[in-house]
């Protein structure tokens, strides 16, 4: 993180950020993880074709965030199958991407944004 300053008062101060740091990491890493998540999600739902709308109500994200572990996808047994077909295609139906676009769309977000949250919370914002 070149560039980055924190302004601190002493050893006193120096202590207090150098004590911060876990739980910013930890605050930021959360943050970060809901944030890309939803944003997922409501990627992969505008995307994704609605002739009935059960595979657009079955997207979903789900978080763990003491893992570190986010996830955006289709967990309805009733709806799986399909999902597939429609990301991937079949012999009978072309491919209509909407999942991977997504977490595309998003990924290069994900380090900026940790890292953006992680200096606010060491610096106590």
């Amino acid at each position: 993180m070149a560039g980055v300053t924190v302004d601190i008062d002493g050893l006193a101060g120096v202590l207090r950020a150098i004590g911060r740091i876990p739980g910013a990491a930890r605050q930021a890493r959360e943050e970060t993880l809901r944030e890309w998540a939803e944003d997922v999600q409501d990627t992969a739902e505008d995307r994704v074709p609605r002739r009935t709308g059960a595979l657009w109500e079955s997207i979903d994200s789900r978080i763990d965030a003491s893992r570190g572990v986010a996830e955006v996808g289709v967990w309805d047994e009733e709806t799986l199958d399909y999902a597939l077909y429609v990301e991937k295609g079949t012999s009978s139906m072309p491919d209509q991407p909407y999942l991977v676009p997504a977490f595309e769309a998003h990924r290069a977000e994900v380090a900026p944004n940790y890292r953006r949250r992680f200096v606010e919370h060491v610096r106590g914002e």
